[in-house]
């Protein structure tokens, strides 16, 4: 069995426009997200917040690299900055194909100190920062679609 892996970054949003044309991007991530994931063994969270994609994937390291190799490449991300990369022994989003855990328009991390850092620790104490602060977001917007 393959070991179990986290992956957690964050990107800056390049897409230029308007809020309706992000959200329906954000929308084309997820459904694909969605269908993909599944079978690939993949979970995960995406949060959009202050112009920045902040998400976490898990499972197979191979398969991780491979996927993450293909966010750096898709247009719609710049600025791609690992906050870690890291063996995990049970995932925090296993009941999702890809977690939605909302738009924000002030980002709630600080992304500018994140992507000039060189310091690994802090990078590192992000990453466990955005997987604890997804884990609670996706709850709390679960909930809310569940009593919608």
């Amino acid at each position: 069995m393959n070991a179990l892996y986290s992956l957690a970054y964050i990107s800056k949003n390049t897409i230029k426009s308007d809020r309706d044309v992000i959200e329906a991007e954000i929308k084309s991530i997820l459904a694909s997200a969605h269908k993909n994931n599944p079978a690939l063994n993949v979970t995960g969270a995406l949060l959009y917040s202050g112009g920045y994609f902040c998400q976490v994937i898990e499972g197979p390291e191979e398969v991780l690299e491979e996927l993450f190799e293909n966010i750096q490449l898709d247009s719609r991300h710049g600025q791609v900055t690992v906050l870690h990369f890291e063996p995990i022994e049970k995932r925090s989003f296993g009941e999702w194909a890809m977690a939605f855990a909302g738009i924000e328009d002030e980002m709630r991390f600080d992304a500018a100190g994140i992507l000039d850092s060189k310091d690994k620790i802090k990078a590192e104490e992000a990453g466990r920062n955005l997987v604890s602060t997804l884990d609670r977001l996706v709850t709390q917007h679960q909930g809310v679609l569940k009593n919608a």
